[in-house]
């Protein structure tokens, strides 16, 4: 068996406890611990850096935007309700209409991006997504749905508009 002297002069017989064998493990730990730190640090700044949540989409109906749209400002929104009847008017690719929902009704100017679904018409549910601005819902993408489908209530039938329907409507769609 061999001794051997480690850094503090004292004599051992851990050959890992010389000099060189210790100055070289300080040196990996150092060289690992910058790693770590490199990797934690950027993972810190892609968090911060990202934002905290500035693309979400709040889901949230008709009625309850109409009802407070302070509340709903400078947030992107999906909202959800029925096309009012007779309030649909198309200039080019851009349309405006009125979305209903127990009784409130939120104005939403469509931009034309996308083109409007085959389904979207007086008294279709739909979900809009955008943004509001001055009371108005400043929509990028609407989508409709085929109300027979799902045997809801049509336009001036006891039901139509309310959340009840949507809601049976989003059931039966799930079932389905």
């Amino acid at each position: 068996m061999r001794i051997y002297r480690n850094s503090t002069g004292r004599f051992c017989h851990n050959p890992i406890a010389t000099r060189t064998a210790v100055s070289f493990l300080v040196r990996v730990n150092r060289r690992f611990l910058a790693i770590v730190l490199l990797i934690l640090a950027t993972l810190l700044g892609l968090y911060f850096l990202s934002g905290t949540g500035a693309t979400s989409v709040l889901l949230a109906n008709a009625s309850d935007v109409a009802e407070n749209p302070a509340s709903f400002q400078d947030r992107e929104l999906r909202v959800r309700g029925f096309v009012k009847p007779g309030t649909i008017l198309r200039m080019g690719d851009k349309a405006e209409f009125v979305v209903e929902l127990d009784g409130k009704n939120l104005p939403v100017l469509y931009d034309g991006n996308s083109q409007l679904p085959d389904t979207f018409g007086d008294a279709a549910p739909v979900r809009v997504d955008g943004h509001l601005k001055d009371g108005t819902l400043m929509a990028h993408k609407v989508e409709a749905k085929c109300a027979s489908k799902y045997d809801a209530p049509h336009a001036g039938q006891p039901g139509y508009g309310t959340s009840e329907a949507l809601d049976a409507m989003q059931a039966a769609e799930k079932d389905g």
